[in-house]
């Protein structure tokens, strides 16, 4: 865990950014007149989703509430 100051995030934070992307750094907290006031750290859009790949032995089904009413009509179509 490394703390910077915000000038220092501000001037060099394509390199921090590479720290957190390469996992040599896992957080990197900001600090404005000492106090911790932000925080970088990695995204969880890389990470792959549980289940992601899966299929299904049976296609999904959905009911209406009232055997009435008609899909179109209730999603705007």
């Amino acid at each position: 865990m490394r703390q910077i100051s915000i000038y220092e995030a501000k001037t060099q934070l394509s390199k921090y950014i590479a720290l957190i992307e390469s996992g040599e750094e896992n957080e990197i907290i900001i600090l404005k007149n000492g106090k911790e006031v932000a925080k970088i750290v990695p995204s969880n859009r890389n990470k792959q989703r549980l289940g992601a790949g899966l299929k299904f032995s049976k296609p999904l089904e959905f009911k209406l509430k009232d055997e009435n009413d008609n899909f179109d009509e209730l999603f705007g179509y």
